[in-house]
């Protein structure tokens, strides 16, 4: 029978990219109190008057990193059909579409600024994101990149955390900011056990997730090696310190590993029990409660559109990864996607509910609801997906993909 032809269009990644830019306009524009202003010169004039304005270093590292998701999952949605150079244009043609059209809208937004220098950095953020999605989606022969490209949750849960780490990103070469962010360490010793636990837990999740992009093998070298090479980039950045936890709970997850190495299972069930006890844990801290409820808030990702870009965007990425991990680990462990989903959002719902008790916190269903998006993004992205929907050039049906390889699976060498 006749090869049926790949489709243009990948349904899953396309619905996906339609999520990430209901996402943006949300976030862009709550909570929707338009003005005209009386004497301004205009929407247009204002956004090209502005063109050489130079924008803060924390906003516009955001800006890029918030447009980053629209390019990657643009450039999957084009499916495989088209040049790897078309869908770069297309998907830094969507986000700048997007974001000019956001600009000229916030120009009758009220709070809100009108600025070239946000389009130049989504628009950066866009294509960053695409190449990110063409090196991950391509036909890739490079035995590193192939194993993120068979694993492309994993890798984007630990991108997630990278960001999230390293913020803002800008290395310096003063002498005495490296010796500030080491001065915690060697000066002041000073380890919680609260905060030893935590790292800990969060140290494990990422040696869980770089087993699972790297040959195995190796893993018991690549984790140390990615733990040293995050912890000095830190000294490096500005604005950034070293914390004696920090450093202890990577030796404690290096030790911690190495011990239940004989058994993966049980190296899994561990690493997700902790990291459920870290997520309840921070939800909850410092358990004092209080003797009158606040009210509950219903309306997603409010408390993420109120403060800085900078600060919101941080705060959705280590969520992104804390709530993201604990679904996938909850796979590896066993369980299907559904009730993980299910479990993950109930959890954080339960602990959202008795925020209302907590002070200084905003209780709400925005992570709840990211647990559902996340899902939905994990049912997107696991092995196979991309061609579940295609039919066969045999005609033939075949079986739907699982909703996680198991967890010592790897990508065979040719």
């Amino acid at each position: 029978m006749r090869a049926m032809r790949r489709p243009r269009f990948n349904g899953s990644y396309l619905m996906v990219t339609a999520v990430m830019v209901a996402v943006i306009i949300y976030g862009s524009l709550y909570p929707f109190e338009f003005r005209i202003p009386l004497h301004g010169p205009g929407p247009l004039r204002m956004l090209l008057g502005s063109w050489a304005n130079r924008p803060g270093r924390g906003d516009f590292v955001s800006n890029i990193l918030l447009y980053m998701p629209l390019g990657f999952f643009s450039v999957l949605a084009a499916g495989s059909g088209a040049s790897a150079w078309w869908r770069l244009v297309r998907a830094v043609l969507i986000g700048a579409v997007l974001c000019v059209g956001i600009e000229l809208i916030q120009y009758y937004d009220v709070g809100r600024q009108t600025s070239a220098s946000d389009v130049y950095s989504n628009v950066l953020g866009s294509a960053v994101g695409a190449l990110a999605g063409i090196v991950i989606g391509g036909d890739i022969r490079w035995a590193p990149l192939r194993a993120m490209a068979a694993e492309r949750f994993a890798a984007l849960l630990l991108a997630a955390w990278i960001g999230y780490r390293l913020y803002p990103y800008v290395p310096t070469i003063d002498l005495h900011k490296y010796w500030n962010a080491l001065k915690p360490v060697v000066l002041h010793p000073n380890l919680a056990a609260y905060d030893l636990f935590r790292h800990t837990a969060v140290w494990l999740t990422i040696a869980v997730l770089i087993e699972a992009l790297g040959p195995r093998r190796r893993s018991w070298l690549l984790f140390p090696l990615f733990a040293a090479a995050v912890l000095f980039a830190k000294v490096l950045i500005i604005s950034t310190v070293l914390s004696p936890a920090e450093v202890a709970g990577a030796g404690v997850a290096f030790l911690a590993w190495l011990c239940m190495s004989f058994s993966p299972r049980l190296r899994i069930v561990a690493v997700t029990t902790l990291l459920i006890a870290y997520v309840v844990a921070m939800r909850l801290e410092p358990f004092q409660f209080a003797a009158d409820a606040r009210q509950f808030g219903w309306v997603p990702f409010q408390s993420l559109t109120r403060g800085s870009i900078g600060i919101d965007v941080m705060s959705f990425l280590e969520k992104f990864f804390l709530y993201g991990s604990l679904i996938w680990l909850l796979g590896k462990a066993g369980a299907r996607l559904l009730p993980a989903t299910l479990f993950v959002a109930g959890l954080l719902l339960a602990t959202a509910w008795a925020e209302r008790y907590l002070p200084h916190r905003s209780a709400e269903i925005t992570d709840a609801v990211m647990a559902l998006i996340i899902a939905g993004i994990i049912a997107v992205m696991r092995p196979g997906a991309a061609t579940a929907a295609a039919p066969s050039s045999s005609g033939a049906g075949s079986p739907p993909p699982a909703l996680w390889r198991p967890a010592d699976s790897r990508p065979k060498r040719p």
